[in-house]
């Protein structure tokens, strides 16, 4: 007699984990601090204080497509509103790329 239990020709499928920048930054760094509407731009997190790191010219170009704003709007709010915000030691990084 064959115990169905050990033996099942027809393997359940397995639940499939999909994680995130932010599921990988936040294991690592528990208060790790996220710029609201920039996930798309996260580019990694640094090696001393494990803050997160955004691409500021994607940060940008989310900017401009989600207000339909110029480049210069969204630098403009980019400096003032976000790049300029102390939130914490782990207040996030933005980066100009050079690639």
């Amino acid at each position: 007699m064959i115990n169905e239990e050990i033996f099942n020709p027809i393997e359940k499928k397995k639940k499939v984990q999909h994680y995130t920048c932010t599921d990988i930054i936040s294991d690592i760094n528990s208060d790790a601090v996220f710029a609201d509407g920039f996930d798309e731009a996260i580019i990694g997190y640094d090696a001393v204080g494990f803050r997160v790191v955004y691409d500021y010219d994607k940060c940008s170009e989310i900017l401009m497509k989600r207000d339909g704003g110029t480049i210069h709007d969204a630098h403009e709010y980019m400096e003032f509103n976000v790049v300029s915000a102390y939130v914490g030691d782990f207040t996030p990084i933005f980066i100009h790329r050079l690639d």
